[in-house]
Parts: structure tokens; C-alpha cells; sequence
């Protein structure tokens, strides 16, 4: 995977969970990756500390105080519902395991707080054991550059497909810090490695979309200053989780991520302005077939231009993302007018 050796070149950090798996601790290894779910690397360091100079097997876990441990990992995210669960974990590990961590992810996931994600980065980081963890940053970036997935779990079982099992347990590690840094929910993509950027098909897409925008000359403009021009339009709309919709007499699954729709103000008493300030509106009749997607996704960019570009661009766009087939105007021969890219 040449996109992997070039990121592996460049990412010299690690992740703290992977840091403390240094110590070749699993009891630690397993309470600092609970304690990191929904918690930023450097509060997941902090509180790890103060935790560890405490608490440093599974009999002290059990000995302390609830409402100390509470305080103990106080900022990290649901750090109350954490400590219930560690407590209940650490009485389960005593009682059934002897105190130690289980090796086997059945026996890990049936622990408190221990999820599929939480289980297998266990595994590869204390016991060393062939398997990917895939968690946001690697569920996203994975989607952007190797797979085609809805869920992590998803995605895990694609890569185990397409990976050399020498990625498999450094994959999380890379994608984490990578994730963290710079391929975010909205790349930084002008602070990437041009060595990755060589590589990386979503920047491709990213540079390719843009290349159009100015080709055509569209400029961005906010939702209170639409002007009364003709003219062509690009309405930028996300959809925060997959969804199967009617629309029309069609029916199909729009999965999660952003869409593309291309549309036109060009008639004598229709303009840009009162054409998008009925997308915009939530209580109207249903009357394209747009409508029945914006009754659940939510316009976050839109793009003006004054030439009556419509199909041109419409067309342009079917060549670098995807195409959603029934989204064509009724006079034109388009693949479609509304296209997807992934998030």
C-alpha cells in the first residue's frame, strides 16, 4: 500500500493509548482505550496519569472510592459513566479472570464499557495479535482512500481483505494521528504531505471539484445575501447518517456524506434568489424531487454563478464524484444533477 508508506514516513507520533501500550501492560492498555473513546489524545494523557500514579492493577481499581475514580478521570468524556463501568469491570476481571486481562475478544467485548473497537485495539496493543481497530478517524479515512462502507465494523472486515496482515495492527496508529492532525471531518488538506496528496483519490476529488467552481466562475455566498440574478446554482448538502428516501415514484439509500445538487434561475420571473429561498424552506410542497432529500439534509454551502451553465456543469461533475441516478432535469440527457461524495 504505497499511500501507507508514504504516511508511515512522515508520522512520527503515536497515539497516547499506543504509548502506554509501550509498558506492555494490558490491564492499562484496556483502561486507558476505555477512558479515550469520545476524549481528545491529550486529556486521555492527562487523566491516564493521574489515574496510573493511583491505581495500577485491578485490585487497587477495586479498592478505590467510586466518587475518587469519578474526579480521577475527570475531564475525559462520560468520565461518570466511565468510572461505574470500571468499577464493574474491575469486579468481573477478579471474579471470573483472576484479576487478568482476557486475551480472546468474545470475553473482552462482554466487559463494561468494552465495545468491538475498544476489544480489538486490546488485542493488538497488549497481546500483540494479528487485527485491525477501526475507530472514526480509520472508518473515515479508510472510505476516503480504500473501501466503501456504512458502519466501522464494515470497513474492518474490507480491510482485512485488502491489507497485508503487516498493516493490520499499525493501520490504527496512522490513521489516528493522521486523522487527528490533519484528515479531520473537513480536511486540512493544505497542510497534507504532498507525498500523500499524490496518492490520495479524495483530494483528487477535492481539487477536481474546485477546478469546476472556478472554471465557471461560481462564487460562494451565505443564505441572507442571495441575489435577485439569473443564473446557475450548486446547493451543498449534508446528510448526517444514511437514509432510504422516496422520492417521486422512486425509492432508494442515500448514504451519509455530502451531496451536490445543480440547478438554474434563468426564466423571466424566476432568479437565484427566490429559486434557492425555496430550498432553503423547511414547510413547502414537495414538488422536485431535491425536496424529498433536503426534507432531511441540510444545505451548508451554496455556490452562485450568473452564466446559464446548468447541464455543462452538471455534466462535469458526473466525471469526478458520483452520480445519483432520477436526479436529471426533465429536458436534458444528464446522468443526473445531484452527485455524492463521500465525508
Amino acid at each position: 500500500m504505497e499511500i501507507l508508506e508514504k504516511l508511515k514516513s512522515k508520522i512520527k507520533d503515536n497515539a497516547v493509548v499506543t504509548e502506554i501500550a509501550e509498558e506492555k501492560d494490558p490491564f492499562k492498555v484496556l483502561i486507558s482505550t476505555i477512558i479515550s473513546a469520545r476524549t481528545k489524545d491529550e486529556v486521555t494523557e492527562e487523566v491516564c496519569k493521574k489515574l496510573f500514579n493511583k491505581v495500577k492493577n485491578v485490585d487497587d481499581l477495586i479498592k478505590i472510592d467510586e466518587d475518587e475514580l469519578t474526579k480521577l478521570i475527570y475531564p475525559a468524556g462520560f468520565y461518570r459513566v466511565k468510572a461505574k463501568n470500571l468499577k464493574k469491570l474491575a469486579k468481573i476481571l477478579k471474579e471470573k479472570y483472576d484479576g487478568k486481562v482476557p486475551d480472546n475478544f468474545e470475553e473482552l467485548i462482554k466487559l463494561p464499557g468494552v465495545g468491538e473497537k475498544t476489544g480489538t485495539l486490546v488485542l493488538t496493543l497488549a497481546f500483540n495479535k494479528d487485527d485491525i481497530c477501526v475507530d472514526t478517524h480509520v472508518h473515515r479515512i479508510s472510505n476516503r482512500w480504500f473501501v466503501d462502507t456504512e458502519t466501522p465494523g464494515e470497513t474492518r472486515e474490507e480491510l482485512k481483505k485488502i491489507l497485508p496482515r503487516n498493516y493490520w495492527k499499525e493501520i490504527n496508529n496512522l490513521l489516528v494521528v493522521f486523522g487527528r492532525s490533519i484528515c479531520g471531518v473537513k480536511p486540512k488538506c493544505d497542510i497534507c504531505y504532498d507525498e500523500v496528496k499524490d496518492l490520495c483519490p479524495y483530494y483528487k476529488k477535492l481539487k477536481a471539484l474546485e477546478e469546476i467552481l472556478k472554471k465557471y466562475e461560481f462564487k460562494k455566498v451565505s443564505k441572507n445575501k442571495i441575489p435577485n440574478e439569473r443564473g446557475t446554482y450548486i446547493l451543498k448538502i449534508k446528510l448526517n447518517r444514511g437514509k432510504k428516501i422516496d422520492f417521486g415514484k422512486n425509492k432508494r439509500f442515500f448514504k451519509k456524506g455530502y451531496y451536490f445538487y445543480v440547478g438554474s434561475a434563468n426564466g423571466k420571473s424566476v432568479n437565484l434568489k427566490n429559486r434557492i429561498k425555496r430550498h432553503l424552506k423547511k414547510d413547502k410542497n414537495k414538488f422536485w424531487h431535491i425536496d424529498y432529500l433536503l426534507e432531511h439534509g441540510n444545505i451548508e454551502e451554496i455556490y452562485i454563478t450568473n452564466r446559464a451553465v446548468e447541464c455543462e456543469v452538471a455534466k462535469e461533475l458526473a466525471k469526478v464524484l458520483e452520480p445519483i441516478e432520477k436526479f436529471g432535469c426533465s429536458d436534458c440527457n444528464c446522468i443526473s444533477h445531484l452527485f455524492y461524495l463521500k465525508p
